[in-house]
Parts: C-alpha cells; structure tokens; sequence
C-alpha cells in the first residue's frame, strides 16, 4: 500500500510540474506576441536624407505607442499636402523632451526636422520641432 501512495505522489509531481513548466511558456508567448505586430526603430524611413518642412499643425494625438502631428505643409510649387509627423512615446517625450498633451493646438505654425518614409508618402520620423514662438523640443524616439 505504501509503494502505491509513493508512486502516486511521485506522478503527482511530475503532472504539476508539467502544468507549472507549460503555464509559464504559455505567459511567455502570450506577453512576445504583441511585439510581433510592432514596427522596428527606424527602417522604414529614410536616414540618410533628413528633412527640414514647415507647416501649419491640423491635428495633434497625444497617443501610445507614438504621438503624432498633422501638418500641411505647401512644397516648393505651392501644392499643400498633410503630412503624419510621428515623435516619441509619451514618456520619454514628457519626461525628456518638453511636451504635454497641450504643447499644440490646430493652426500653430511649426518647423520639424526628421525623416522621411522611404516609399515617398507624407509620413515623417521627427528629431526636433520648433515651436512658433522659437522653442525647440525633442521629438526623437
């Protein structure tokens, strides 16, 4: 009878450890998976042609994962395009960079500094921008 209870519990272990072992793989997979879905630093914009545009602000999303800037900005023939001007996460724009959701508002003026995508759409990765009244502030990533 003993042997029984001992090789009972012995399998109970195993089964327990087997559920504890696939849990955690399971928290693991569950906690990766929306990094599959995320866009990767800078490579879908153009580093080595930076860009300097001015523009008059249409709308500003103070959101995670990135804040973004709408701006139209009128190109050297005077064709007025909207642009998507993406900045950093909200932390490290709020903690090293200056900005708080009431930093713009429709209609300011601004210049930015970035970079812009590869494929030629208005979309834009920022460095900087000025602000109408000559501030600068990081927008960086």
């Amino acid at each position: 009878m003993k042997l029984k209870r001992c090789v009972h519990r012995a399998w109970a272990r195993i089964v327990l450890a087997r559920n504890v072992a696939a849990a955690v793989v399971l928290v693991g997979v569950l906690f990766g998976v929306p990094s599959l879905w995320a866009h990767h630093g800078l490579a879908q914009f153009d580093t080595k042609h930076p860009l300097k545009l001015e523009g008059t602000v249409t709308r500003f999303e103070w959101i995670n994962p990135h804040a973004y800037i709408y701006a139209d900005v009128r190109d050297e023939k005077g064709k007025l395009t909207n642009w998507k001007f993406e900045l950093g996460s909200l932390g490290m724009l709020t903690r090293f960079g200056g900005w708080s959701r009431d930093t713009l508002k429709r209609g300011d003026q601004i210049m930015v500094d970035g970079f812009p995508a590869k494929d030629g759409s208005p979309y834009m990765s920022l460095i900087t921008v000025q602000l109408s009244n000559g501030k600068v502030l990081s927008a960086a990533p």
